[in-house]
């Protein structure tokens, strides 16, 4: 498990150092449009696109990631838990497990098609507002 972990780590990293050679340059390009009195929306269209989908697989990365910790469930005193422990088979200890029904309910993002959680204002890899649905 640790070395996929390291595996994702080192995707994130290479994802993210693409991600700063693509913002820089979309500065570039951006000021250069500026300078000759261009368009600058279709320069931030062209790689704000390109950004976006990196953003998406690097917090789609780091989720996985997050899911894979949490799915190693340990006692206080360190030892390995199953599901279906109620006491710590090392120290006794009567554990902790999450009810079921406790777990958030999930919803997707309208902009980048990303799992958030529902009571979340704001996407978690993209940063959009999350629109609310209230009953009447």
């Amino acid at each position: 498990m640790k070395r996929k972990i390291t595996e994702t780590k080192q995707q994130v990293n290479e994802l993210t150092e693409a991600k700063s050679k693509l913002l820089i340059e979309l500065g570039q390009e951006v000021y250069l449009a500026y300078r000759r009195g261009e368009d600058i929306e279709s320069v931030v269209a062209n790689k704000g696109s390109s950004i976006k989908d990196l953003d998406s697989k690097i917090y789609s990365l780091l989720q996985e990631t997050k899911l894979n910790r949490e799915n190693v469930m340990e006692c206080s005193c360190g030892a390995p838990l199953s599901e279906e422990d109620v006491f710590c088979p090392e120290c006794g200890k009567k554990t902790d497990m999450p009810d079921s029904r406790e777990q958030n309910q999930m919803t997707m993002c309208y902009v980048c098609e990303n799992e958030v959680p529902a009571e979340a204002d704001y996407c978690q890899a993209c940063g959009a507002k999350m629109k609310k649905v209230y009953a009447n």
